[in-house]
C-alpha cells in the first residue's frame, strides 16, 4: 500500500505593493510631459525657425509676459469674476432643469416620447446661431450669455439623466412601492441614486459645451468677461493678450472636468458596491 500524503497547501503570493497600488502620479506626469514638449516645440517654431510672424502667433513667452501683465493690473481679475458670475448662474440653474427634466423624460413613457426628440434636436442645433436671437430678445450683456450658458448645460444633463432613469433596475422600484413609496419617494430614493453616474457625466459633458456658450456670448455681445479681452486684444494685434485669455479658458475647463471626473469614478464605484 502506498502512503497517503496530505494535500499541498494552497500557497497565496502577496501581490507587491507595485501590483496593489497604481502609480497615481504617472497620468499627470505624462501630461505634464506633453506639455513641456508642445511648449518647447512652439518655442522653437515661432521664435528660432521664425516660421510665422510673432505679430499674428505669440511665443510662449509672449503669452507668459502678457498673461503677468492681465494678473498685476487686475483686469485679468475684473474679467474673471464677470465670467465666473455669468457661468456658475447659467450652469447651475442648467443642471438643475437637466436632472428634473431627465428623470420624468427617462421614467414617463409619454414624456420620452414628446421630450426626446426635443432634447435631441436642440442638442443636435449649434446654439452658437441662437446668439444673434437671444441678444435681440434680450439685450446686451448677461442675459444672452446667461442663457447660452443654461443650454449648453441643460441638454448633455437631461439626456445623459434621462438615459440612467430609464435604466433603474425595476426590482428595486417594486420593492419601494410594496413598502408603500409614492411616485415622489420612487424618484428621490430609487431612480435619483440610481442616476448620479449618469447625471455627473452629464456634467462633465456639460463642462466644455458650456464655456463655449460663455465664449460666444461674451465675444459677440458683452463688454466684460475673458472673452472680451480676447476680442479687444485680438482688434488691436495683441496677440498674446488673447492667447492668454483662451489659456485661462483651457485651464479652467481641464480643471473642472477633471473634478466632475473624479466625482463620476466615486459614483460609479459607489453604485457597484451598492
Amino acid at each position: 500500500m502506498t502512503a497517503r500524503t496530505a494535500p499541498a497547501k494552497p500557497v497565496r503570493v502577496r501581490p507587491s505593493s507595485t501590483a496593489r497600488r497604481p502609480w497615481k502620479y504617472r497620468t499627470p506626469l505624462i501630461a505634464l510631459a506633453d506639455l513641456v514638449v508642445f511648449v518647447a516645440l512652439w518655442h522653437v517654431a515661432v521664435v528660432e525657425l521664425e516660421l510665422v510672424n510673432r505679430v499674428f502667433f505669440p511665443s510662449p513667452g509672449d503669452v507668459a509676459g502678457a498673461l503677468a501683465t492681465l494678473v498685476s493690473s487686475g483686469e485679468l481679475a475684473g474679467h474673471l469674476g464677470t465670467s465666473a458670475r455669468s457661468w456658475l448662474i447659467g450652469y447651475s440653474l442648467g443642471a438643475a432643469a437637466g436632472v428634473v427634466t431627465g428623470l420624468v423624460t427617462g421614467s414617463l413613457p409619454w414624456a420620452n416620447r414628446l421630450l426626446m426628440p426635443l432634447l435631441w434636436s436642440l442638442w443636435a442645433t449649434p446654439l452658437i446661431a441662437l446668439q444673434p436671437t437671444l441678444t435681440a430678445w434680450l439685450d446686451y450683456g448677461d442675459g444672452p450669455i446667461i442663457v447660452l450658458v443654461f443650454l449648453s448645460t441643460m441638454i448633455p444633463v437631461a439626456l445623459n439623466t434621462a438615459t440612467g432613469a430609464a435604466q433603474t433596475s425595476p426590482s428595486l422600484i417594486r420593492a419601494a412601492r410594496v413598502f408603500g413609496a409614492g411616485r415622489m419617494a420612487v424618484y428621490l430614493k430609487i431612480r435619483l441614486p440610481w442616476a448620479v453616474p449618469y447625471v455627473i457625466g452629464g456634467l462633465r459633458l456639460a463642462v466644455p459645451t458650456s464655456m463655449i456658450g460663455l465664449l460666444v456670448g461674451e465675444m459677440v455681445g458683452s463688454p466684460s468677461g475673458v472673452g472680451s479681452i480676447i476680442v479687444n486684444a485680438t482688434a488691436r494685434f495683441r496677440t498674446g493678450e488673447a492667447f492668454a485669455a483662451i489659456g485661462v479658458y483651457v485651464v479652467l475647463s481641464v480643471v473642472l472636468v477633471r473634478l466632475l471626473d473624479l466625482a463620476e469614478r466615486r459614483a460609479g464605484g459607489w453604485r457597484n458596491h451598492a
